[in-house]
């Protein structure tokens, strides 16, 4: 059944608060299974299942699924399936405690709001028990912006956190048309693969002041907000074999480590 008359048995409409825009495109469903390197030995966690569209084709590749779903009458047509390999977690993927929802070792596979884009990443990059990989289909501006390069006007504070975390890519573009409702946005499937984290390596007040005033000069960004003199800025700055009037986005992670050291040792 196609996810309108699926709603419609269900006397429901798809919530927009919700940010709920269903995949109904088997092409894209299909890239994201092969995204996700899946195995039968894994567990997947899908965040926002919705009616299943992902859900159902996981559970014939994995051993078993763990589905948080916000929507509770979502979560109980979900249920109602009694799939032995299917979980369902009725809650808010930002809230759950994931250390008791989820056991052991995992992946996460999930077309996602995209309105919770990035405090999701926030959440599982802060994790004590991160996933091994994650495959997400997301707003295509946001993924752009999370592997945006240096100097590109996309980079940002999202694009550290993730250097900090994984390494990001962007395997496909999903049209808008491939969902329902259809948005009006594109959309891109990215992966994730977690790495050992360096959040400890960078000093984020700096990172996050240099993104805050990313149309001025990094060292008058950092001036500004760290009170820092000018002229020691400049002096690190050039330290880290930048020029004298770069902007934030013009820096690599490995740069905002090596600058972070700097600013740290003033007293």
């Amino acid at each position: 059944m196609k996810p309108s008359e699926i709603l419609r048995d269900l006397k429901k409409f798809p919530s927009k608060i919700l940010g709920q825009n269903f995949l109904v495109d088997d092409s894209a469903i299909e890239a994201m299974l092969e995204a996700a390197q899946l195995s039968m030995e894994d567990t997947v966690v899908e965040i926002g299942p919705g009616l299943g569209a992902l859900t159902f084709p996981l559970l014939t590749r994995v051993n078993r699924v763990i589905a948080i779903e916000q929507d509770r009458e979502l979560a109980n047509y979900l249920y109602l399936k009694k799939v032995k390999k299917l979980t369902v977690v009725t809650g808010d993927a930002l809230k759950v405690d994931w250390t008791v929802a989820i056991p052991g070792v995992y992946k996460i596979v999930a077309n996602i709001p995209y309105s919770i884009t990035f405090p999701l990443l926030r959440k599982i990059f802060s994790l004590d028990r991160p996933p091994t990989l994650v495959a997400l289909l997301i707003q295509k501006e946001a993924a752009d912006r999370l592997i945006a390069p240096p100097g590109s006007s996309e980079r940002g504070l999202p694009t550290v956190r993730t250097e900090a975390n994984a390494r990001a890519k962007v395997v496909k573009r999903v049209p808008s048309g491939s969902f329902y409702p259809r948005p009006t946005v594109d959309a891109s499937i990215i992966v994730f693969e977690l790495m050992p984290s360096r959040d400890a390596e960078v000093f984020w007040p700096a990172v996050e002041a240099g993104f805050r005033h990313k149309r001025q000069t990094l060292a008058n960004g950092l001036n500004k907000d760290l009170k820092i003199p000018k002229s020691m800025l400049a002096e690190f700055i050039a330290t880290i074999g930048q020029k004298e009037k770069c902007r934030a986005q013009e820096l690599t992670f490995e740069d905002w480590v090596a600058l972070s050291k700097l600013l740290t040792s003033v007293e």
